[in-house]
């Protein structure tokens, strides 16, 4: 049987294709000196309406927590319920830095919310309808949080409100892999649902990056041949 720690260890392994070509699209998309104002303008305003996402979802995962949660877990959540919160007025304020000007936040999530592009990582949470099933979160968690990118982006304003956000993150997937590791722990069968929740997740997280950056040369060779896509 493999044990909790063991699992999170596999996963968080098997992640690293997924990352680095996750980083490889992002650099390319902010390393390109033909970037327009308007195409940064864009990509901030669906990291806008991301974060905004993952505090809904988060704080719906903690309204259905079952009472018999351990309270260090309860806490570590609200903590990251709240983090999701600030990461929304950090890219507000990115928004702000690129325009030159004040922003609604209402007009530019009404704005991307009627894209029909469906390109947000959050979006993951509703599939997998992470408010209910702790596992699914919790794999969300590990994979779509672990996979923040230290970006040099647009200018060292920008590069420093993602630092920020990039800290946190990690700190958020590795809320993921403590509540895994003790749900394996206390049910074997965890480990076959939350392999095949991964397998199928980091194929749409990786779509989902490539339709808010772009599909670099060689990245999605590398994980294709990773996961066998």
């Amino acid at each position: 049987m493999i044990t909790g720690k063991q699992l999170v260890e596999k996963i968080q392994a098997e992640n690293q294709p997924l990352f680095e070509a996750s980083k490889m699209n992002v650099r390319a998309f902010f390393n390109d000196p033909a970037r327009t104002k308007d195409e940064y303008l864009l990509h901030f305003q669906g990291r806008l309406a991301n974060e905004y996402m993952n505090m809904v979802g988060v704080g719906d995962a903690i309204a259905n927590l079952p009472t018999d949660t351990p309270v260090d877990e309860m806490v570590l959540l609200t903590k990251q319920a709240n983090d999701e919160a600030v990461h929304f007025r950090l890219v507000k304020e990115v928004l702000e830095h690129i325009s030159g000007e004040e922003i609604d936040t209402q007009e530019y999530l009404d704005r991307e919310f009627g894209r029909k592009e469906n390109d947000k990582g959050a979006a993951t949470m509703d599939t997998y309808e992470t408010a209910e099933d702790p596992v699914a979160l919790a794999v969300y968690q590990m994979v779509a949080e672990g996979k923040m990118a230290k970006i040099g982006a647009v200018d060292e304003f920008v590069a420093s409100k993602y630092a920020r956000i990039s800290k946190d993150e990690k700190f958020h997937s590795n809320i993921g892999a403590l509540r895994l590791e003790r749900l394996q722990d206390e049910d074997p069968s965890v480990a076959e649902k939350a392999l095949a929740i991964v397998d199928t997740m980091r194929e749409e997280l990786y779509n989902i990056i490539v339709g808010n950056t772009v599909d670099s040369p060689g990245a999605r060779e590398l994980a294709a041949e990773a996961y066998g896509w």
